[in-house]
């Protein structure tokens, strides 16, 4: 058995591994669900399997030796329109979690960036920018 000890704990480690990882999950996807803004994307949707499947992919990219069972997230968003503003709230859904659970800066900074990575797999709307509408031009004429 090869000796570890000098090696850096990997992101799932340092977050505290699965219990603490589903915890953070749990209460993420439960906001996803309860948000007014994204919420009705997943009325059709198993909240156990968004779960399970939000697990497999973090535990996954956080170097936790778990395997994303999923279809590919490209496969899998294809059939929903979702906005690039939709995406955007799930991102900082998934940012405030993460603070609220008191996760390492350096766990949060990889699991955003890996999402941010991933925007074009589940969005078209590569810019997502919610834009005001440009202002009307002036009536003309028309003695008030």
């Amino acid at each position: 058995m090869a000796d570890r000890s000098h090696e850096m704990p990997s992101l799932f480690e340092q977050l505290g591994g699965e219990p603490v990882l589903r915890s953070i999950v749990d209460r993420f996807v439960d906001r996803m669900y309860g948000d007014p803004m994204i919420g009705f994307l997943f009325r059709k949707a198993s909240r156990e399997r968004i779960k399970e499947k939000e697990y497999e992919l973090a535990a996954e990219h956080l170097g936790g030796g778990v395997r994303y069972t999923g279809r590919p997230l490209a496969q899998a968003h294809a059939p929903h329109a979702i906005m690039g503003g939709q995406f955007a709230r799930r991102l900082e859904l998934l940012r405030s979690t993460l603070v609220e659970a008191g996760a390492p800066e350096a766990v949060i900074r990889h699991w955003i960036d890996y999402t941010e990575n991933a925007r074009s797999l589940v969005t078209r709307d590569a810019t997502g920018e919610c834009n005001a509408p440009a202002p009307a031009p002036p009536k003309r004429g028309g003695g008030q």
